[in-house]
């Protein structure tokens, strides 16, 4: 049997939905496969995301605990390094015990009426300015030679000046010079401060016996050439 439909098209019944077509659907299945694919994209990079956030945090904690380590090392550094200069300080004060014993005794006696001292120091001095400063001198190489500075009070220069002079006359210090002189009041009394620069140069015992035994030497060595 076969029907015909002599209505208008307007008034078929039917046909009123919307027809796309297979173009329509192509392009209607290319815009569901991107939406999905962008909500899988976003997905993912939300995942992502939340990984990051989890692996941020347990870093910041490990740069906090490595930053605790590290302020324990620091400090514990800085210990090491305070006790190696005492234990440097100890050893070099012990292996010139008795020079400094001689050189403190040599000093006191220099130190003339109206001249107090406050400070002294003790410089280091590089290898290759001992080897300068020590050929200056005419010393043996083994003698310690380095710079010093003191610091004290006077009520007159003329007490400084001969404190300088007996310093210079001495046997353990050289090359005294004056630094600095200032006014000040002492006691509601004029007085002056004063820095002073020189050389001290001292033997060890062991140092001392060494140079002694090797002028021995030299001495029975030169008395034998004669003979």
């Amino acid at each position: 049997m076969i029907e015909i439909n002599l209505l208008p098209q307007g008034y078929r019944k039917g046909e009123r939905g919307l027809s796309l077509g297979k173009t329509g659907m192509y392009a209607m299945i290319g815009v569901v496969g991107i939406v999905l694919g962008l909500v899988g994209i976003t997905f993912y990079q939300m995942h992502q995301l939340s990984a990051l956030e989890e692996a941020i945090e347990i870093n910041n904690h490990r740069a906090a605990t490595l930053r605790a380590d590290i302020q324990v090392v620091d400090a514990l550094s800085d210990v090491k390094t305070k006790i190696q200069r005492r234990m440097s300080a100890v050893e070099r004060l012990d292996r010139h015990r008795s020079a400094w014993v001689r050189i403190l005794e040599d000093m006191g006696r220099n130190v003339p009426e109206y001249v107090w001292l406050s400070k002294f120091t003790e410089a280091e001095l590089a290898v290759a300015e001992t080897d300068t400063a020590t050929a200056t001198l005419g010393r043996a190489e083994t003698a310690p030679v380095r710079p010093i500075e003191l610091r004290g009070y006077t009520f007159t220069l003329n007490a400084l000046a001969a404190f300088m002079i007996r310093m210079m006359r001495s046997d353990y210090f050289d090359q005294v010079e004056l630094v600095d002189s200032r006014d000040t009041l002492f006691v509601d009394e004029k007085a002056y401060t004063f820095q002073l620069s020189a050389n001290v140069h001292y033997l060890s015992d062991e140092e001392l016996q060494n140079m002694i035994a090797q002028a021995a030497g030299e001495s029975g060595i030169k008395h034998k050439s004669l003979n």
